[in-house]
């Protein structure tokens, strides 16, 4: 009997309506299958393919070959994870989960949202032996249940939810969930801290929209987002005076999560046209022991510098300060000109 393993195409339908209503995990049981009955069949590698990739970005390749990241983060767990009960939150490939275990932990709960990473990670996992102490959940941190999930709690919570925005992945909702919900008192947070660490800039992308086929756009400028991400090595290009340190970002035991925040910092220009600030993250994750992805650092870092123009350039003579906002509230940083307040 002709079996949907004979059919790409029959595949390819069935799987994209189990993908549509929510039976991810069931499409990509389908698209392996697929690979193991058919290993030779170009179109139903294509299809398989397809579903096994949904959602399984390129930038792991950029974050895996990020070795002072790798670096920093076994420093920090190979000090702090052994016979610690963990929760990695957004595990991805189960790297620093597995980190963990090799460096002692008693076990690892390590969660995942997306449906091709959680299967993804229970591969890598028992691939490299450690599925006896790494439990992959595939579920949003904030579903999880303390004793259901966790088998009563854990005393560490580890994650690497930064984003070019640093706090984008829900990273403080997330903490304090788990902070509320998962863990055991006295629980430690793995980084404890990341700062937010800004400069000066002259930055220039893009040209203003006006006249397009003769109707006039320039409407369009006041809503399009004007924040620019650029490659740390290029980034010191645009620098115009010393970082500082725009505002901390801490998870500590015991310690309510400061969900909003609003600083003002006094930046010192070298002179020229200013039109914003570069801002990048600065990650604690011991006294000793931090990664820093600033203007002109090592080319194998993966997170982007971000730019945010301010809402006037101005032209600054070198010695000037000028005065920069900055808040943020679980999701969003946000950066303004304070001296023009």
């Amino acid at each position: 009997m002709k079996s949907m393993f004979d059919d790409p195409q029959e595949l390819f339908a069935f799987c994209s309506v189990l993908r549509d209503n929510g039976n991810g995990g069931q499409a990509i049981a389908l698209a392996k299958q697929a690979l193991s009955e058919q290993p030779h069949n170009p179109e139903m590698i294509a299809v398989a393919r397809m579903f096994l990739s949904h959602k399984v970005h390129t930038y792991h390749r950029l974050m895996l070959a990020d070795q002072p990241r790798n670096d920093a983060y076994l420093a920090m767990i190979n000090r702090h994870a052994k016979g610690r009960r963990i929760l990695d939150i957004g595990t991805g490939t189960g790297l620093l989960a597995m980190m963990a275990v090799r460096a002692g932990a008693e076990h690892v709960y390590a969660c995942e949202v997306n449906a091709n990473k959680a299967d993804l990670a229970r591969d890598i996992v028992a691939h490299n032996g450690m599925s006896d102490a790494i439990t992959v959940l595939n579920a949003y941190s904030l579903d999880l249940d303390k004793d259901q999930d966790l088998d009563g709690g854990v005393d560490c919570v580890l994650s690497e939810l930064y984003t070019a925005n640093i706090i984008g992945e829900s990273l403080l909702q997330s903490m304090a969930h788990a902070q509320r919900e998962l863990t055991l008192p006295g629980a430690i947070f793995l980084p404890p801290k990341v700062s937010v660490m800004g400069a000066l800039a002259d930055c220039n992308l893009s040209d203003p929209i006006g006249d397009v086929s003769g109707f006039d756009l320039s409407l369009l400028e006041r809503q399009l987002n004007y924040h620019a991400l650029i490659d740390p090595i290029d980034a010191i290009r645009y620098q115009r005076g010393p970082s500082a340190t725009l505002c901390d970002i801490e998870t500590l035991p015991d310690t309510p999560i400061v969900m909003r925040d609003r600083t003002v910092t006094s930046l010192t220009s070298q002179g020229g046209r200013v039109s914003g600030v570069l801002y990048w993250m600065k990650i604690e994750l011991d006294t000793d022991i931090h990664y820093e992805n600033c203007p002109g650092a090592d080319k194998r870092h993966h997170w982007s510098v971000r730019f945010e123009p301010f809402a006037e350039p101005r032209d600054t003579k070198p010695g000037d300060i000028v005065r920069v906002g900055c808040a943020h509230n679980s999701n969003e940083i946000l950066i303004w000109d304070d001296s023009a307040a």
